[in-house]
């Protein structure tokens, strides 16, 4: 199995599929949580602004290049 997400996910999650983006959460949760982390202790707060971030970024990626 591919650690890699699919094109294919990547292009709807850009397009606004709630159901790709969810697949992309999902696939980067570990990380999230992982980095969420502050001084030993797990932070929701941070752990949603992380979440808002690549939200915000799968909108502003160019695939036009």
């Amino acid at each position: 199995m591919s650690r890699l997400l699919s094109y294919e996910t990547i292009i709807k999650a850009h397009e606004g599929d709630p159901a790709a983006m969810n697949e992309v959460l999902s696939h980067y949760a570990g990380f999230i949580r992982y980095c969420s982390h502050i001084y030993g202790h797990f932070n929701i707060d941070m752990e949603d602004y992380i979440k808002t971030k690549l939200i915000e970024s799968q909108f502003k990626f160019r695939l036009d290049r």
